[in-house]
């Protein structure tokens, strides 16, 4: 087989169109072309059009990985996971499904690009979610994200991103003050017990900064 034709694509000029003996056979990424060195008249034999083909694959996925980590950051799990939907939809339609291998080549060529960091993403998610809930939350959170309890354990370990719990109960706390503020203390205590644990914060952290409310709204000595 022979490379006829080599022409960018129309809605993205940074993929193209590869010809073979005058049909259309299959479309790459600019890397594939300069390393495949695909111009017109190369000779392809068929094993290492199969090859091509994988590596072909693997170049389309990570246009479609590209776009959504442009959204926010993924865990390897998240990415894992949409590889496998993306899957599943293949043959829903009856087309041929994402093989093991390539899904593999994908992972490995994100986390080589640094597009899958699991600590990277670990620290920035703590980093934002800890500001609206408590670390228990936080924690089961990564978990859920497939972060390694090795990773959790040490942004616990590190108690940077329980300095300011207390701080964040409070503010939590205070938006509900409209809607509090006249219940007798027992039935403020529970309300609010209630709310801050199911917010991720441990009973200690939620009696700590109830109390603290309570006395300096007069409500007990």
């Amino acid at each position: 087989m022979k490379v006829t034709q080599v022409e960018p694509q129309k809605k993205n000029p940074n993929r193209f169109n590869i010809f073979l003996d005058g049909k259309f056979a299959f479309g790459v990424d600019a890397d594939l072309v300069v390393n495949r060195r695909l111009t017109v008249g190369k000779e392809i034999d068929p094993a290492d059009l199969d090859k091509i083909l994988i590596e072909a694959e693997v170049g389309k996925l990570m246009d479609r990985i590209y776009g959504l980590l442009s959204i926010r950051a993924r865990s390897e799990k998240e990415i894992r996971d949409y590889l496998k939907t993306a899957s599943f939809k293949r043959k829903l339609k009856g087309d041929e499904p994402i093989s093991e291998m390539v899904s593999e080549a994908v992972i490995e060529r994100a986390i080589q690009k640094r597009l899958i960091n699991d600590l990277e993403f670990a620290k920035a998610w703590a980093e934002s979610r800890s500001k609206t809930r408590g670390w228990q939350r936080v924690k089961q959170e990564l978990f859920q994200k497939g972060i390694g309890r090795e990773i959790v354990d040490e942004l616990n370990d590190s108690n940077h991103f329980r300095e300011d719990e207390q701080k964040t109960a409070e503010r939590l706390l205070e938006k509900k003050n409209r809607l509090w503020s006249s219940l007798p203390a027992i039935e403020f205590r529970k309300k609010a017990t209630d709310y801050l644990m199911r917010k991720g914060f441990e009973y200690s952290v939620a009696a700590s900064v109830i109390d603290c409310y309570l006395k300096k709204d007069q409500k007990i000595d």
